[in-house]
């Protein structure tokens, strides 16, 4: 069989043609942007992913036709917690309000003493990233959009509608509102009071993996693609990369080392001693859970120092493999904190800030980028210690442009005193997605057999701990969290 993915990004949408075993048959990406408005407001006309995929659609089935392939089925990952109001024909009624958008940050604060509450019910703390309270803010901000409304709905929600006529959603995009209670996977009618939202507006709830519907005759008309061909929801784009990466087996952990960093595991079950230092959602794998952890600033750190003190350098990145291999673990004494925009977990911290300590007239610039790298891992390293209160963790499996450091992921290595793994790691998302459609389809038997046949010969690179620096990095750990406190307490005063 052969499968049109459909991964819909923050900057782009790709799609891209395989055959259930992994083989690429055709690749076509398009571009879009986001509105950046004032007072950190982020919109998108919503027409641009509509668009984009019926662009996406017309391309694939056009080369189908020409190279006497089959459109199978079509599947879609996407983007998590952004919120399209439309009408009973899915029309929108005004621009997306995007993920990264900051509009509900009062709200949030106004429903702090709830955040326990919440949390129980749904594995998640109030957040301005998730769908939930960006509802709350049309009710109560634009009650004339909330009343017209038929549905408030999330992206991928949005192009299901328009590829088969169904208002669907699955669990993983309902996990990321706060609205959906985690172990029964139903809307939660006291998440809803909360939030004052009207259940009638909310799709309905499918498990990943489901088939939202086929294909109309009106998309079939509009693309090419043919009528009845089934729409599969695969999850979010994390839970996907994940899987593409390979976190198949429980105690692995996948970083994506982006501007900010984020962590996924897998766990069979919510962990009943759960707290909220880790973010639990439901999994692209059918009756299991993931949980999630982040840092609001990795590359985005390093290229801030980058345009301070090394703006002149014309090959930076083998200059940062070297400044890592030359300056020793712990940089010579000095010690940052990489709170450039705020901790997020394990403490939810909006107020934290970055800073650089112990410099000294003998502190070079080259100490201070081992310093403020070391100091992301050791963040990095608190997030996999959170995950280790509830699933045992063995290896790392690292995908982002920071990967792409031999140093650096080395350095990884020797922080988290555990493997690291680098693997060929473009279309993970797109790859998670069709291993779950495959299973879906009884292709596979399980995601484990999928990622076997799927990823098989997928070039890697493993780097083993250097114990005696991993020793060092345990101690450094400490003084970063000592240095971290006493700036909080400075703070209060």
């Amino acid at each position: 069989m052969n499968y049109l993915i459909i991964d819909v990004g923050t900057s782009s949408m790709r799609g891209i043609l395989f055959r259930s075993n992994g083989k690429m048959l055709h690749v076509v990406q398009k571009e879009y942007q986001v509105i950046s408005l004032e007072n950190g407001l982020i919109e998108q006309n919503p027409l641009d992913f509509k668009n984009s995929m019926k662009e996406i659609a017309k391309v694939m089935a056009d080369f189908s036709i020409q190279e006497g392939e089959m459109i199978n089925a079509i599947v879609l990952t996407s983007q998590r917690s952004s919120v399209i109001p439309v009408d009973r024909e899915g029309n929108h009624l005004c621009n997306a309000q995007m993920w990264q958008d900051k509009r509900t940050v009062t709200i949030c604060r106004e429903m702090e003493s709830y955040h326990r509450e919440i949390f129980q019910l749904c594995g998640s703390r109030v957040n301005p990233v998730f769908s939930g309270t960006k509802m709350k803010w049309f009710k109560r901000n634009r009650p004339d959009i909330y009343e017209k409304a038929w549905k408030l709905i999330v992206i991928p929600d949005y192009l299901f509608y328009h590829m088969t006529g169904n208002f669907f959603t699955d669990y993983t995009y309902g996990s990321r509102s706060l609205l959906m209670n985690l172990k029964s996977c139903s809307w939660d009618e006291r998440l809803l009071e909360l939030m004052e939202i009207d259940k009638e507006k909310l799709c309905e709830l499918k498990a990943p993996g489901s088939i939202m519907g086929s294909t109309t005759k009106k998309f079939a008309e509009e693309t090419g693609i043919l009528e009845g061909v089934p729409v599969i929801s695969a999850g979010g784009d994390q839970q996907c990369g994940m899987l593409g990466q390979g976190v198949v087996e429980h105690g692995d952990v996948s970083l994506t080392l982006g501007t900010g960093g984020f962590l996924l595991t897998a766990c069979h079950e919510i962990p009943q001693h759960l707290d909220w230092d880790v973010v639990c959602n439901a999994s692209s794998v059918s009756g299991e859970y993931i949980l999630e952890a982040s840092m609001l600033t990795c590359t985005s750190a390093m290229e801030w120092f980058k345009q301070n003190f090394y703006r002149e350098e014309q090959n930076f990145y083998r200059r940062l493999n070297e400044i890592l291999n030359d300056i020793p673990a712990g940089a010579h004494g000095c010690r940052a904190l990489p709170y450039f925009q705020g901790r997020s977990t394990p403490d939810w911290n909006s107020s934290a800030t970055a800073a650089f300590c112990n410099v000294t007239l003998n502190t070079s610039r080259e100490d201070m980028l081992k310093a403020l790298l070391e100091s992301i891992c050791m963040e990095i390293w608190n997030n996999i210690s959170s995950f280790e209160k509830y699933v045992p963790t063995d290896k790392i499996l690292v995908s982002g442009g920071f990967s792409k450091s031999e140093a650096f992921n080395q350095m990884q290595a020797d922080v988290y005193g555990k493997r690291v793994v680098r693997m060929n790691n473009e279309e993970s998302t797109a790859i998670g997605a069709l291993m779950v459609a495959a299973v879906a389809m009884k292709e596979y038997r399980t995601i484990k057999e999928a990622f076997s046949v799927i990823r098989d010969g997928a070039k890697r690179k493993e780097y083993q701990v250097r114990k005696e620096n991993h020793v060092v990095y345990e101690k450094l750990k400490e003084e970063m969290e000592e240095i971290y406190q006493k700036m909080q307490e400075k703070r209060r005063i």
